[in-house]
């Protein structure tokens, strides 16, 4: 089953409900009250350490997979390192500064995932997108 890992807590919930399990006798096999696995199973308080008592004390197993959500070519490293220069000079900040800004607000994404229409555009066109992007998404600089 491919499933990702925000609906654990949903799947362990219907896990126990498939097994006719309350929430007080999950915790008592897991070693914790009832309130614990309303968090867990509302995917609050998930660690690898809780989720793996939780899986034990159903007897599931599970397994995780590692992957690059997107590939990234070096064509859009490149241009994504020459807009964050261009947004750096352009705002007065460090290149880091940049760096951090653009991929709090999205920017980043932004870039990755509009590569083809934006790459197109000169740099100065992609920095006011990018500033656009930013603003829409909570930053600051303008």
């Amino acid at each position: 089953m491919n499933t990702r890992i925000d609906n654990i807590g949903t799947l362990i919930r219907n896990e126990r409900i498939r097994r006719g399990m309350t929430q007080e006798e999950l915790g008592e096999r897991v070693g914790v009250g009832k309130s614990q696995i309303s968090k867990i199973e509302s995917g609050r308080r998930l660690t690898v350490r809780t989720i793996t008592k939780v899986l034990d004390a159903l007897s599931l197993s599970a397994s995780v997979r590692l992957q690059a959500a997107v590939p990234i070519n070096r064509h859009i490293i490149g241009y994504i390192v020459a807009n964050i220069g261009e947004f750096a000079r352009t705002y007065g900040m460090t290149t880091r500064e940049a760096s951090n800004y653009l991929n709090r607000y999205k920017g980043l994404d932004f870039l990755t995932e509009h590569y083809e229409a934006e790459h197109l555009l000169s740099l100065n066109d992609s920095v006011q997108d990018l500033t656009r992007v930013c603003l829409n998404n909570g930053g600051g600089v303008r």
